[in-house]
């Protein structure tokens, strides 16, 4: 048995770096900064927040209701050398 102290061959630099991760993606933060103001809005302004949320559902329901009414039909267009098949959107009152 020797008497000097165990020495390890391996040097800090031959470990990959685990402790380093990524930082978040832009995106990550935008959501994240989103998500905070509107806790704060809605713990600030309960009322207003409901008003604005009811608003917005009222809003998607319409939109919904249109989109839905539209029946889609196809129309086949003659393009020079190739068919080409192209939708058309048509409301109900066409």
């Amino acid at each position: 048995m020797s008497d000097r102290p165990f020495r390890p061959t391996r040097t800090v630099s031959d470990y990959p770096p685990s402790h380093h991760l990524p930082a978040p993606s832009f995106r990550t933060y935008a959501v994240l900064l989103a998500v905070g103001v509107a806790v704060a809005a809605v713990v600030t302004f309960p009322l207003l927040s409901l008003v604005t949320a009811m608003t917005a559902v009222v809003a998607i329901v319409v939109a919904r209701t249109l989109a839905t009414r539209a029946s889609w039909s196809s129309l086949r267009v003659g393009v020079p050398g190739m068919p080409v098949e192209v939708t058309v959107a048509r409301t109900s009152r066409d």
